[in-house]
């Protein structure tokens, strides 16, 4: 199963590997999943990794360099354009890459993305929170107490 990840769900993941985000990491890790991202998600899970938990980089690094996700091809402008319309420019980003990459689904925890203006586009994606993933797949753990904010 192919599962392109948004940033929020990987910061989260790196930050703690007792709830759902962290336990997507762990399949993806051994195997039972392969995460995709684009250059775009790489870039803002570093920045915002280094800027707000700097502590958190030699956990990321491990992540990187012992399991690294697969980075899809980045997406067309009129792929980006398309979605533009109704998400931010750097989200219509993300989501072009994820549609283009062609994966299962999209996990990402940012509400907009989950929006019925979103969805009435008939997006051509299964977009789903970690929560919703955790449970479809019986994933164990809870959310972490006091998760840090991850976007930005």
């Amino acid at each position: 199963m192919r599962i392109f990840l948004d940033s929020n769900v990987i910061i989260s993941g790196i930050y703690s590997k007792a709830g759902p985000p962290g336990k997507i990491l762990d399949m993806h890790t051994d195997g039972r999943i392969q995460i995709v991202v684009c250059k775009f998600v790489i870039e803002e899970v570093i920045r915002n990794i280094r800027v707000k938990r700097s502590k958190d980089i030699p956990a990321l690094y491990a992540f990187l360099s012992n399991a690294p996700p697969t980075v899809a091809v980045d997406p067309g402008i009129n792929e980006i354009l398309r979605w533009a319309k109704y998400l931010s420019y750097e989200d219509a980003i993300i989501l072009a890459a994820a549609i283009r990459a062609g994966v299962d689904c999209f996990i990402t925890s940012d509400k907009h993305f989950h929006s019925a203006e979103l969805k009435s586009q008939k997006v051509n994606l299964k977009i789903l929170t970690h929560a919703e993933f955790a449970a479809a797949h019986k994933l164990p753990g809870r959310p972490a107490p006091n998760s840090p904010p991850t976007t930005g």
